[in-house]
């Protein structure tokens, strides 16, 4: 019996077909009058349509025959924390969504324990954390590392269960994505941030620059891999630390631009960032900690953006900063500019 989720919607084609050439003088494969039929680069979804492979919160996760479980999803709601509410920060909004597991077999079986959840929400797909409180007690735990019996579920039966989000309260009526992996697949579900009027997401503003700028300004987006879109925001200046030097962090935001869902919607977790000051571009310490970032696996037309920190001697600010992005295959790309005191 196959206990693993399986995606069911298959990898993106690796190469686009041509479609142009109209000009070049060759006889057009269908008869005049006929409409064309010929392949076309897929467009963007609308803002108010997700791409194709996503689902809603409220629907069923794409399943199959073969599939021991059919999972459906609630829509999210807020609801008021208790006094017993972990991982919920002060003042943030509590949302959760409903997720019933159907066991399809003839078979008692063990609700899957290794799903792993990620949830971002708003435009630059900020990592929302998960809380829970009374009766909201989130996916079941592995039970290879937990104490908790797993929970089984008699055949034709269901167990749901309550997941927690934590978001800011201005995040109302913005998009939370749901990343769902079992170690081999990943599953998307969006829904609205209840509180205010939808904003969808609108990632037809998101534009790579010129390929022939050297060197990029911040907030700008660079597609070097064509897999995953990169941009850096401008350095902020956080405070000082005990030994006197500047703390600092650095948003790196990254894009999928695929229209649907696709096993290359991966972000390049081994990128390794350099910080150099000063117009003699000195080297300030290497980025070691990676805050915000959750799994590795984007949306199709969605961001994930993780913070970096790093310190600069009190001496470079304020005053010119270069920030170098490379990845393990050797291509690197640099974001200069200013930081402020």
């Amino acid at each position: 019996m196959r206990h693993r989720l399986r995606i069911a919607v298959s990898a993106v084609i690796a190469a686009a077909l041509l479609t142009g050439c109209s000009n070049s003088g060759t006889t057009p494969d269908h008869a005049p009058g006929e409409p064309d039929t010929t392949a076309q680069p897929s467009p963007r979804p609308a803002a108010d349509e997700l791409p194709r492979g996503m689902v809603r919160l409220g629907q069923e996760l794409p399943h199959d025959d073969e599939d021991t479980w059919v999972i459906k999803t609630g829509n999210l709601k807020t609801v008021q924390a208790t006094a017993k509410a972990k991982g919920l920060p002060s003042g943030w909004l509590a949302v959760v969504s409903d997720f019933a597991f159907t066991n399809t077999t003839n078979q008692i079986q063990n609700v899957p324990s290794d799903l792993a959840l990620t949830a971002r929400y708003g435009p630059d797909g900020h990592t929302a954390p998960n809380f829970t409180d009374t009766g909201v007690v989130g996916l079941p735990l592995d039970t290879l590392t937990s104490d908790p019996e797993p929970i089984r579920v008699e055949p034709g039966g269901t167990h749901t269960t309550q997941l927690g989000f934590a978001v800011p309260r201005d995040a109302a009526g913005q998009p939370l994505t749901l990343t769902l992996e079992d170690g081999w697949n990943s599953r998307y579900v969006e829904g609205t941030i209840p509180g205010a009027a939808a904003h969808p997401v609108t990632a037809s503003r998101i534009h790579p620059v010129d390929e022939s700028k050297k060197s990029l300004a911040f907030g700008d987006w660079h597609d070097g891999d064509e897999i995953t879109w990169l941009r850096a925001a401008p350095v902020k200046v956080t405070g000082t630390d005990k030994t006197g030097q500047r703390t600092c962090q650095l948003d790196l935001t990254f894009f999928n631009p695929d229209t649907e869902v696709s096993q290359l919607s991966q972000t390049p977790l081994d990128a390794n960032v350099h910080v150099y000051y000063g117009s003699d571009l000195k080297q300030a310490d290497t980025v070691k900690e990676w805050l915000g970032l959750k799994g590795t696996f984007i949306a199709p037309q969605r961001t994930a953006t993780v913070t970096a920190h790093f310190t600069l001697p009190p001496v470079a600010l304020p005053g010119p900063i270069s920030i170098e992005i490379g990845n393990r295959d050797g291509h690197r790309v640099t974001y200069a500019g200013e930081v402020g005191n």
